[in-house]
């Protein structure tokens, strides 16, 4: 076993300057490696010679490092900061769930055994959209941009005798006109007088790559609001993508290495 294989106390890694690498020339060569650019040039060439010819550099302090290891713990370290950052700041008073999906084939009634067959397909984490909704029309950070009502919106051009009905936001559409004028024409909640609102859902879905180390990656259902104008959400920085699932990988039976 070698330094970076031992699993190490607090007090252990607070004595470690370099940790988790072993030693500081394990550091400054991986260090290199990383962050020197993905094509190596002479100029990062010569910044490797200046490394090795260093006289704090110990090839033998190298020979047994586990890189592969190393990899994996720093992927570790970037996928927990990455989500106490996203979380900071921020209380969820809902719960995420386990929920067991199960997909029904149908099979030929020739076959050896006809008839629906029920598979697992995995897990889905998963949070309850009804909890979602209620955190977000609760914020009030979020009642200035929120949209409750739609509106049409029209532009006359100059010299023109007709105005243009414009579309740019799902709150202007006419989807969300006719929506909410069904919602008002509906028959209430027995005994409820609260005004009565469409909250329109946006759902996506992408792979995301976790880290900068390793081959750790998640896929997401994300959910932002319509009710929001798109140019707020399509800036970052209003955080208003909502992670509401987590899809799990599908091994492909022929090649196993292969997830979908």
């Amino acid at each position: 076993m070698t330094a970076s294989d031992e699993v190490l106390s607090s007090s252990e890694i607070d004595e470690q300057p370099y940790y988790p690498y072993p030693n500081q020339s394990s550091f400054t060569l991986h260090n290199w490696f990383w962050n020197d650019g993905v094509v190596k040039s002479q100029s990062s060439f010569r910044k490797l010679t200046k490394i090795i010819s260093h006289p704090e550099f110990k090839p033998e302090d190298i020979a047994r490092t586990n890189w592969q290891r190393i990899d994996a713990r720093l992927a570790d370290v970037e996928q927990d900061a990455n989500i106490s950052q996203r979380h900071e700041g921020r209380q969820y008073s809902d719960k995420w769930t386990e929920t067991p999906i199960t997909i029904s084939v149908p099979f030929h009634a020739k076959m050896h055994r006809p008839g629906p067959q029920d598979f697992g397909a995995g897990i889905l984490h998963h949070r309850k959209l009804v909890s979602v909704i209620r955190e977000k029309v609760s914020n009030p950070e979020s009642h200035p941009h929120f949209h409750y009502e739609p509106y049409e919106l029209h532009w006359q051009p100059e010299g023109a005798l007709e105005d243009v009905r414009v579309f740019g936001e799902m709150y202007t559409s006419q989807a969300f006109v006719n929506a909410h004028r069904d919602l008002q024409l509906a028959p209430g909640e027995p005994g409820c007088d609260l005004p009565r609102v469409v909250v329109a859902l946006m759902f996506a879905s992408d792979a995301t790559h976790l880290t900068d180390f390793g081959s750790a990656k998640l896929w997401p259902l994300y959910l932002s609001f319509g009710n929001e104008s798109k140019y707020r959400r399509g800036n970052p920085s209003c955080n208003h993508f909502e992670h509401v699932a987590y899809f799990e990988s599908v091994r492909n039976p022929e090649n196993p290495a292969v997830h979908n």
